[in-house]
């Protein structure tokens, strides 16, 4: 007889989230925080904190396309990723599947032969306003930024996703040129460069 996770599991490999994600950042100053919080908390709900542990593994030197493994509060999940940015807006298409042992994973990853390209750790707040994910978040190495992204099914949802993306961050004062338009990894990596130097 199969135990009943392992009939879970064979459930949760066989039906992936599938979606397209639509985010930005803007960098903050840490004196920055406390005022948007207030401002935030006048248009959006709170949610709660979150603390998320990412470790990307890519054969691709571009890192467009990768695997992460995040531990969001503990709870590991799976998520295969192409990235791309238009414009200070990220465009990911994601497939998001629940893991029951990250660790177990990390070592199978390893054992095929791709590697572990870098690891990212972000604790913040999560506020929603409607289907928009408002972040605060601290990252590790680079400080706070305010992140904004939501979630559509399907690529014809993506202009007016990104149409009250950019509506939203104007409600928080900030424009398009404000958006910080590398990905985090790159950000950490010329970090990484700039303290080997």
């Amino acid at each position: 007889m199969s135990h009943p996770s392992n009939r879970s599991n064979r459930k949760n490999l066989s039906n992936p989230i599938k979606m397209y994600e639509i985010e930005a950042k803007v960098p903050l100053k840490r004196s920055d925080v406390q005022r948007l919080r207030k401002e935030i908390l006048k248009i959006a709900a709170k949610k709660v904190k979150v603390i998320k542990k990412d470790f990307y593994y890519s054969t691709y030197p571009k890192k467009a396309f990768f695997l992460r493994i995040r531990e969001k509060n503990g709870k590991p999940f799976l998520n295969l990723k192409t990235k791309k940015v238009e414009q200070g807006i990220e465009l990911n298409q994601e497939i998001k599947l629940p893991l029951t042992s990250a660790s177990k994973f990390h070592v199978l990853l390893k054992k095929i032969g791709i590697p572990l390209t870098a690891k990212k750790e972000k604790t913040g707040e999560i506020f929603k306003k409607g289907n928009m994910q408002i972040e605060l978040n601290f990252v590790k190495c680079l400080g706070y930024f305010l992140e904004i992204e939501t979630i559509v099914q399907s690529k014809s949802e993506i202009p007016k996703a990104k149409k009250a993306l950019r509506e939203l961050f104007s409600q928080l004062g900030f424009k398009p040129s404000d958006f910080e338009k590398k990905y985090y990894l790159e950000l950490l990596e010329e970090k990484r460069k700039n303290k080997s130097e």
